[in-house]
């Protein structure tokens, strides 16, 4: 059977209200870019990448928590451990063994925290998020193992905590790329995330975030703090956004 891709983005909304009708929004697409294939580097595929759009429609400079942050372009998914196997290097790491995915769907929650790192958790599409005890889905361990497997040769590592010290608006502004996005009207920012190994598991899923506000503080090693109000031009945003989702169907159909 030959495999279909197909892509559905929802109209940007916020409980009833069209795009832009809040001052900041934050846009999900796919596209496709050339890339190469992990287990034969010498072949060109083409990869799938989530891009996130963080837009700001109103006439004030702002500054703001992403939902997300990158490891090297890749996405940080949810382990049990959070332990990379370490025998995948000797390239162990086979499409067939996650071949139990192929065809289920699920969804992909990228959710922003005030902690330093934003990690993606993936659960059944018939999850229930009010539900506190939602359970966990394997599958977030093969992603957690193939994107390890990319990663593991990287030379820089990013630190996972923030001390108080840089959370001074002088600090701040030396960590746009990292945690903060800072837009003057009308100026956009794009994340862009490598999506290949959720293209290996050749399963269905749909990417969002069910976070409901971007939060004006931040948590450092030892304790919560409200970010300064103004970091150089920019003001500090809280509160709603604008946002969408996006599906992805990498399985037969």
């Amino acid at each position: 059977m030959k495999k279909k891709i197909l892509f559905i983005t929802t109209l940007l909304m916020l409980q009833g209200q069209l795009l832009f009708s809040q001052c900041i929004s934050i846009e999900l697409s796919v596209i496709w870019e050339k890339g190469y294939d992990i287990f034969n580097k010498d072949s060109t595929v083409f990869i799938p990448i989530l891009n996130i759009t963080y837009r700001n429609n109103c006439d004030t400079n702002y500054y703001f928590l992403k939902v997300s942050d990158s490891d090297n372009g890749l996405p940080r998914l949810l382990s049990p451990d959070n332990m990379y196997n370490e025998n995948l290097k000797s390239g162990d790491l086979k499409r067939e063994f996650y071949a139990r995915h192929a065809n289920r769907n699920f969804i992909v929650n990228i959710r922003g925290t005030p902690w330093y790192t934003n990690i993606w958790s993936v659960y059944s599409d018939t999850v229930d998020f009010h539900n506190k005890m939602c359970s966990f889905e394997f599958v977030n361990v093969a992603l957690f193992n193939i994107y390890g497997y990319m990663n593991h040769d990287k030379s820089k590592k990013k630190n996972i905590w923030l001390a108080l010290s840089d959370t001074t608006s002088e600090n701040i502004l030396g960590l746009p790329k990292d945690l903060f996005v800072f837009l003057k009207p009308g100026e956009t920012y794009i994340d862009t995330y490598n999506l290949i190994a959720f293209k290996l598991l050749a399963a269905n899923f749909t990417f969002l975030t069910d976070q409901d506000e971007i939060k004006n503080y931040f948590k450092t090693t030892k304790e919560e703090v409200e970010l300064p109000k103004i970091v150089g031009e920019y003001y500090r945003y809280s509160g709603a956004f604008n946002t969408n989702k996006v599906t992805v169907c990498f399985g037969e159909k």
